[in-house]
């Protein structure tokens, strides 16, 4: 029998996922209560702090999760390693898996092109991310796997974002636990593949500055630094604290990309300037801003138990679309 969906914005559980699985305006709403919540102001300041701890948890991460594309790209040899063919089961990530991937996605989601896929492919085996694979498969495929580091560095990650969330949103166990499951993160992962997959969607939809913010190199870093300040004046009005060398030396960045950052804020409305380094978010950026972390909260909580879950023995239902052979 399928497993039951956990929320009622999706209509079936993640690992059956298909088309009209989620309910984007269901999510954006409850993204939005959840936001609305007394205390959701710290919330926030508290995952900074944890999500940039996971990020940190294997410097690795600094120079090889730049940005969504590569993000997206390094969660897709994940899902594919755990998702392999059952024709060739000993055939993990190939090249063309990955293109064939990547063709399947809008790519209006991952700004860049098929040469980008084959540097971010080059660059995390030159991390030691992902190596030759020592299965028996035909060598022509060029098959790769994840080595014991990504698992590690995407282990801590998870760590990193669950401990952010888990004091809003209890979880069913500790973090730790939760990561230390076998399965548990490559399952995780591939429920948050196939919402791309089988409905183009990722939670920055419709929110076109978050967009702006994670395609660019280390943006979502840049923001979560000044989100770790965030605070509601006694006007009303919400500000952040950030200069540009704090910022560059959290992030791993030089000082000048964080200034550019901190002027395209300047200059799309996002922010407005108190002082020399206090800024005001902008009430529509406030609001747009929110709702990402509404989603965050939500995506991940709810991934994240079901996923663990299934890993500690629920039934499981009938397995996700098969991926594509390699070729």
């Amino acid at each position: 029998m399928p497993l039951a969906a956990p929320v009622p914005w999706l209509a079936h559980h993640p690992r059956d996922w298909r088309a009209g699985t989620l309910d984007v305006a269901g999510l954006t709403a409850a993204a939005a209560e959840l936001a609305a919540q007394p205390g959701f102001e710290g919330a926030v300041r508290h995952f900074a702090d944890c999500w940039q701890q996971g990020y940190d948890a294997t410097p690795v991460l600094r120079s090889v999760m730049r940005n969504n594309a590569r993000y997206v790209l390094l969660l897709a040899c994940l899902w594919l390693d755990h998702q392999r063919d059952p024709a060739q089961p000993e055939v993990s990530i190939t090249p063309s898996r990955v293109l064939e991937f990547y063709e399947r996605l809008d790519r209006r989601l991952i700004e860049g092109g098929v040469s980008r896929i084959k540097t971010i492919l080059a660059h995390a085996r030159a991390a030691d991310l992902l190596r030759p694979s020592a299965g028996l498969g035909d060598a022509r495929l060029r098959p790769l796997e994840p080595t014991p580091l990504l698992r590690r560095a995407m282990g801590g990650y998870v760590l990193g974002f669950l401990r952010g969330i888990s004091p809003t949103l209890p979880l069913p166990v500790t973090p730790a636990f939760m990561v230390g499951t076998p399965g548990f993160v490559p399952e995780l992962f591939t429920y948050r593949m196939l919402p791309l997959l089988h409905e183009r969607f990722s939670i920055n939809q419709g929110l076109p500055a978050l967009t702006w913010i994670t395609n660019r190199e280390k943006g979502y870093p840049m923001l979560l630094a000044l989100l770790r300040t965030l605070q509601t004046q006694p006007d009303g009005r919400v500000q952040v604290y950030g200069v540009p060398q704090a910022i560059a030396e959290r992030v791993g960045i030089s000082r000048g990309t964080a200034r550019n950052f901190l002027q395209a804020a300047l200059e799309n409305a996002w922010l407005a300037p108190v002082g020399e380094h206090d800024w005001h978010l902008q009430p529509a950026f406030h609001a747009e801003v929110m709702q990402w972390m509404g989603r965050e909260f939500l995506w991940m909580h709810t991934l994240a138990v079901a996923a663990w879950r299934v890993s500690v023995g629920e039934p499981k239902a009938s397995p996700s679309a098969p991926t594509p052979a390699p070729r």
